[in-house]
């Protein structure tokens, strides 16, 4: 998923649902800071690589982008790739629902199940889409790589080059945005959530067939009843919050891993 989802999309769900302005962006943050820690320093912790070259390496695999995006499914048969709404990334977000960073962060892999799913962080044939892909590109074959930002994207309709299945990324947005406001309500624990899943569900189709990315974050905000800005939130959060967030980050990582751990 994108900005539209981890940060618009988490921000307005959790206003929505009651949580307070100072909380949700605090969530809406982390779940999109972890797209944005691309560098580790002297913490030694980064949830994303920014150079899809380096996505080789398979210590950027095992460390970043399978515990963070690219989590480990329910499929027995092909354990390694990613299902939707999976019960180990589900189980991630159970565990982070006392911390509002590490919320954060359990929500944005848990979304991304969503959008990867058929996909997995390692470099390996299950995600090949095209055969001279990796030869002409020089990139790794590892996640989505093959089919560029395409899964990502909430209002492409595209078909999986590797089984000719038409994928709607609308649907699976929808489905998407449930997952995120089941658990924020989880989160919230209200008496009476602001608004019932029903009453915006309409809304938020409209949003996700919007063909404009900037009109989807536009509309997002009308939804939350602010104008709020990543950037701006960014500048305020990070130098507050960025060592917290790497803690909560190490701490997610070592959920992960104990998971991923089973599998090997």
């Amino acid at each position: 998923m994108q900005k539209d989802v981890h940060f618009n999309l988490t921000y307005a769900l959790a206003r929505k649902v009651g949580i307070s302005a100072k909380e949700a962006e605090k969530i809406a943050w982390a779940d999109q800071f972890t797209d944005d820690l691309t560098k580790a320093d002297l913490h030694g912790i980064q949830t994303q690589s920014a150079i899809i070259g380096n996505w080789g390496d398979r210590q950027i695999q095992l460390s970043v982008l399978v515990p963070f995006h690219f989590l480990p499914g329910d499929d027995e048969e092909h354990p390694w790739v990613v299902t939707p709404n999976s019960n180990c990334a589900r189980a991630l977000v159970e565990s982070a629902l006392s911390d509002l960073l590490r919320f954060g962060i359990a929500l944005h892999n848990l979304q991304d199940t969503f959008s990867h799913q058929g996909f997995s962080g390692w470099q390996e044939k299950a995600n090949a889409c095209f055969p001279w892909y990796y030869i002409e590109s020089g990139l790794p074959n590892v996640g989505h790589t093959e089919m560029r930002t395409v899964p990502d994207i909430v209002n492409f309709i595209w078909t999986d080059p590797r089984n000719g299945n038409r994928i709607d990324n609308r649907q699976r947005a929808l489905r998407c945005a449930k997952t995120t406001y089941d658990f924020l309500v989880k989160f919230h624990k209200p008496a009476q959530a602001g608004i019932t899943w029903s009453e915006i569900r309409d809304q938020l189709k409209d949003i996700f067939k919007l063909k404009s990315y900037d009109q989807r974050k536009a509309k997002l905000c009308e939804l939350a009843g602010k104008n709020i800005r990543y950037k701006n939130v960014n500048k305020r959060l990070a130098p507050k919050h960025k060592v917290e967030f790497i803690e909560a980050a190490r701490q997610h990582l070592a959920e992960a891993i104990k998971s991923i751990g089973k599998l090997s």
